[in-house]
C-alpha cells in the first residue's frame, strides 16, 4: 500500500482515508488491515482503529474478521442514489423554511443550513452525514455551475414550489456527481 499523507492524528486520518476512498485512490473492495493502514499513514494502530470505526459508521468501509476492513464500492449509481435520497429529504424542508431566500449560496454551507433547521433528529443526522461525507467532497471539486443551481433552488424554495425545487436539486446533484466521477480513479 502506498503512503497516505496526513497532517494530524485521528481527524486527518478519517479525512485522508475518506478522500482516498471517494477518489478511488483506494479502489473498491480493497481489503486492508489496521496494521497496514497504520504503516501506510505513519501512525500507531489506535488512531487508525478509531478512524475505521468512524468510516464504518459513514458507510465507506465494511469491517471483516481479524481487524480487516473492505472498501465499499463508490459507484456512480450508489452516489446518485445517495444524492436522490438527500434531495427527497431536503425538498420538504426547503419549502417549509422561513426566509429560505437568506440561505447561503455556497456549498456545503447551503446544506448545513438546511439540516440545522431539521427538527427530526434522525433525518438531521442523515442529512448531516450526506453533507459532510459526499456533498463536501463533491463541492470541493465543483465549478461555479453548482452555485448557479443553488441560487435556483433558493428561488424555487422561496416560492414554495416543491416540484421546481426537486427538479433544480436533481440538476444540482447531477453536477456534483459528474464532478466526483470525473476525478474517480478506476484502477
Amino acid at each position: 500500500m502506498d503512503k497516505i499523507e496526513i497532517k494530524k492524528k485521528q481527524g486527518s486520518i478519517v479525512e485522508a482515508l475518506r478522500d482516498a476512498i471517494l477518489s478511488g485512490s483506494i479502489p473498491a473492495d480493497t481489503e486492508m488491515t489496521q496494521n497496514e493502514l497504520a504503516q501506510s499513514l505513519g501512525v500507531s494502530r489506535m488512531p487508525v482503529r478509531e478512524a475505521l470505526i468512524i468510516l464504518e459508521y459513514q458507510g465507506l468501509i465494511r469491517r471483516l474478521p481479524n481487524n480487516h476492513v473492505r472498501v465499499v464500492p463508490q459507484t456512480r449509481e450508489y452516489i446518485a442514489e445517495l444524492f436522490r435520497m438527500c434531495g427527497d429529504l431536503c425538498v420538504p424542508l426547503l419549502c417549509k423554511m422561513e426566509h429560505s431566500e437568506k440561505l447561503p449560496e455556497h456549498d456545503p454551507d447551503f446544506h448545513r443550513a438546511i439540516y440545522q433547521q431539521c427538527s427530526f433528529a434522525f433525518q438531521r443526522k442523515v442529512l448531516e452525514s450526506l453533507t459532510e461525507i459526499y456533498i463536501t467532497y463533491a463541492a470541493a471539486r465543483l465549478t461555479t455551475r453548482g452555485t448557479e443551481n443553488i441560487r435556483e433552488v433558493i428561488q424555487a424554495a422561496a416560492l414554495r414550489d416543491e416540484q421546481k425545487v426537486q427538479q433544480v436539486l436533481q440538476s444540482y446533484y447531477a453536477v456534483l456527481l459528474d464532478g466526483m466521477m470525473t476525478d474517480y480513479r478506476k484502477d
